[in-house]
């Protein structure tokens, strides 16, 4: 049995905030990975890096998974300023929630996770939202 009081003691925790500089040689290649040749990024880096970025980031400490299996269950994403090539962005992630998703058929958790990006100068560029479904 799944104690989801102990489970959402962890609702709030934080990774350690994790920095890197977007630079154009990073952007190229992404681009040339994704097959985009688009020069607005030569300026201006494309939406989906942040998708890596979020990824490089020190994950937050979470209750672990009491079933066996994991799906992902979805994620939103919000651009709120351009983020360019010098540009130091800091990502910071958290573990927002777990809600018990059960039915007659099977057990189900939906965890929920946050990431936030600034950039040097304190402004929020970027949030991101995702959550995975842990099945048994």
């Amino acid at each position: 049995m799944v104690n989801m009081d102990e489970m959402k003691k962890y609702v709030g925790n934080k990774g350690r905030p994790t920095v890197f500089e977007i630079d154009k040689t990073m952007i190229k290649r992404y681009c040339e990975a994704i097959g985009d040749p688009n020069p607005k990024w030569q300026n201006e880096m494309p939406p989906g890096l942040l998708t890596a970025a979020m990824l490089m980031g020190e994950g937050a400490q979470m209750p672990p998974f009491p079933y066996p299996g994991i799906v992902d269950a979805g994620g939103d994403w919000e651009y709120f300023k351009p983020i360019k090539p010098g540009d130091k962005i800091t990502v910071v992630n958290e573990f927002t929630g777990v809600e018990d998703k059960s039915n007659e058929k099977r057990k189900m958790l939906l965890f929920s996770m946050k990431s936030t990006f600034t950039n040097q100068r304190g402004e929020v560029v970027a949030a991101a939202s995702g959550r995975v479904m842990n099945l048994g």
